[in-house]
This record gives C-alpha cells, sequence and structure tokens, in this order.
C-alpha cells in the first residue's frame, strides 16, 4: 500500500540551528507520526545520510531524541535523523510480552523510508537504522526481515525475540552492532522466556547468517567496556559487539562511552550493496525481461523460485515491490510513469534487469 503524506507541519525552532519537522504518514490503515531533524547546512543538491532513531517501550519519538543526543551530531557532521513513534509506545518485535504493538512496523518504517527519500536529498546507499530497547529489537527486525535498504544496524540493550527468529533472512544488511550492559536486568545479557535471545545467541545469528569468522578479537575501548569484532565476513560485512561490564538498561552517554558516537562511526563503514555469503552467490542463470520495452506488463524468466522484488525509479527510489513465483513472473507496470526502471531480486544474488516502460 502506498502511503500517504499528511500534514507535512515543518515547525523551525528559533532556539537552535536544525529544523524539526513533524510529520505523519498514512500506513495500514493507521496514520502514524514522526520528527524528522534536518542539519542547518542541509543543501538539497547533496544526497546525505539518513538515520533512523527507535524509541524503547513505553517511550516516545521526543524522548529517544532528547536522550541520545543524536541531532546534536548531525548538525556536526551533515546527516538527517528520522524518530519514528510506535503505536502506544510499542513496537511489534513478536514480543511474549503484554502490551506489545501488532502493527506493521517493518513496512511502516519502510514506507517512512520512501517518504523522506521524495522529501528530501538522501544518499539511498547510506541508510541506517537504531534504537534503544524495543527500539533495538526493532532494529534487529528491520536488519532480518525488510526488503528496504537499511546498510547497518545498531541495538542498545534490545536483543531479539524467539517468535521473530525464523524470519530472519536479511537482504541488504552487512554491518550489525550490539551494545549490551551484563547488568540488564530489564533486558537479560543472557535471555530469558521475556526477553528473548541472549546477547551470544543474537551474535551467533548474525555470524552464520553473514559468514564472520568466530571467535572474534577483543580489545579493551575502556576499563568497561570490550570491543569484540566478528571479522572477516563474507563481503564487507561486520559483526561488532560493545559488552559493557556492570551496565544497567540504558543508553550510554558519558564521556567514556557515548553510544551515539559509536553507533554513527561504525554506521559510516558501511553502504548498501554490500552483502554477499556463500548462500548469496550470482547464479549463473540470468534474468531477462520482455517484453521490453513494455506498457502494461513485464515477464521476468530466470528466476530461481519464489522471490520478493523491488522495482527501482531512475533517482534509485523504489516504486514498487512485491513477490514472484517460480521461475517466470509477471511484473505490473501500471500506474508508473514512461521511464527507465531497474527490478532487483531481493533474494540476495544481486541479479537486476533494466525495464523501459513506455
Amino acid at each position: 500500500m502506498t502511503p500517504r503524506v499528511l500534514l507535512p507541519a515543518l515547525a523551525l525552532l528559533a532556539t537552535t540551528a536544525t529544523a524539526q519537522v513533524n510529520g505523519t504518514i498514512w500506513h495500514e490503515g493507521l496514520t502514524r507520526d514522526h520528527i524528522t531533524d534536518v542539519p542547518s547546512g542541509y543543501d538539497p543538491g547533496t544526497p546525505v545520510p539518513l538515520v533512523f532513531v527507535m524509541h524503547g517501550f513505553t517511550q516516545s519519538a521526543s524522548a529517544i531524541m532528547n536522550a541520545t543526543g543524536f541531532n546534536d551530531l548531525a548538525e556536526q557532521d551533515g546527516f538527517i535523523v528520522a524518530y519514528p513513534n510506535g503505536v502506544n509506545n510499542g513496537w511489534n518485535t513478536n514480543s511474549p510480552f503484554p502490551g506489545g504493538s501488532t502493527a506493521d512496523d517493518v513496512g511502516y518504517i519502510g514506507a517512512l523510508r520512501d517518504t523522506l527519500i521524495t522529501q528530501y536529498s538522501i544518499d539511498t546507499t547510506r541508510i541506517y537504522a537504531c534504537g534503544f530497547s524495543a527500539g533495538g529489537y526493532m532494529s534487529h527486525k528491520l536488519g532480518c526481515e525488510s526488503p528496504k535498504c537499511f546498510a547497518a544496524i545498531a541495538s542498545v540493550s534490545g536483543t531479539i525475540n524467539t517468535g521473530a527468529v525464523g524470519a530472519c533472512a536479511p537482504q541488504h544488511t552487512p554491518g550489525v552492532l550490539q551494545i549490551h550492559g551484563t547488568s540488564d536486568f530489564i533486558v537479560s545479557y543472557n535471555g530469558s522466556i521475556f526477553s528473548g535471545l541472549g546477547v551470544q545467541d543474537v551474535l551467533d545469528l548474525w555470524t552464520a547468517d553473514l559468514a564472520c569468522a568466530t571467535p572474534p578479537t577483543i580489545t579493551p575501548f575502556n576499563a568497561t567496556v570490550e570491543q569484540q569484532v566478528f571479522t572477516p565476513c563474507a563481503g564487507n560485512a561486520s559483526v561488532v559487539h560493545y559488552k559493557i561490564a556492570g551496565g544497567g538498561h540504558t543508553w550510554p552517554t558519558g564521556a567514556s562511552f557515548s553510544a551515539t558516537n559509536v553507533v554513527w562511526d561504525f554506521f559510516q563503514g558501511f553502504t548498501c550493496g554490500g552483502i554477499t555469503t556463500a548462500m548469496m552467490e550470482q547464479p549463473t542463470k540470468q534474468l531477462m525481461a520482455w517484453p521490453n520495452p513494455a506498457t502494461d506488463a513485464i515477464l521476468l524468466e530466470g528466476i530461481t523460485g519464489p522471490s520478493m522484488y523491488m522495482l527501482l525509479d531512475g533517482m534509485g527510489r523504489t516504486v514498487r515491490s512485491g513477490r514472484l513465483n517460480g521461475e517466470r513472473g509477471l511484473l505490473p507496470l501500471d500506474g508508473l510513469a514512461p521511464g527507465t526502471y531497474v527490478v532487483l531480486l531481493l533474494d540476495g544474488s544481486g541479479r537486476n534487469a533494466y525495464l523501459v516502460k513506455q
């Protein structure tokens, strides 16, 4: 379903150099709201990175914005930050805990991503997601399940719920960062029936998916923080964990360890298109499309089985996505403006074909 942008309210704050935009989109029958922070040096002619920051359970977009200090860093380094709001201050992370959302949050964040790409000049190869607690769970869920590009994700005090493990099949996310305290009694470092996987299980899942070498290289970051780096991985992928001895359920902001700075530094090492694993090698069978040019639909041949696809326009924006079945799939072109498009299979193969809509 194409999101409808509602009430784009621009609130320029006289006391700050940045612009904070309160916006809403319509997704799956719900009006979803968010805050976007745009640095004062933003130039519409220059594409910039986009970072999603997601709040914890019972929190809000404004709360996580104020707690992390991402706006100051974005002003300094020139990127845009989006703070989406979950339904009833929660996210759909497959949590067994009462009160969690059942909304299509993966779809919502993907739709918000596409909406912001139309509103701002975004470098679509440099879109990232991070979050605290339930927002951290949501970051993992995006990396695991979203057909949209999130080049790297970071979770602070959040892991993966058991019910979400089976759907973890990353398509675009080569960078995974986990920051967690060993004395977190809300989201247990070792996992629990309520908090889901322990941190080591999360690392095991991602290092397997990204074909990373284990055990990690371990170095001290400071007196209480240990850095674990799992490399090499397939392609340019990487999994990194900061283990905070005695750390609790919090987003660290101290001078000795700033999760905000660590997350942004990590993100800058990744772009979309960098994920390749042994399970995702280029097939010998090519993707073909005919008739090409076409008016109403194009038939794709060379599909190795049921696959998801994404259709991009000449600006790299996602204009359509869906599912193809079997070795031949009919891709409808109705409603699209004439022009050149590229269809990308989301099976990890990287196969694509150029299409022309007459």
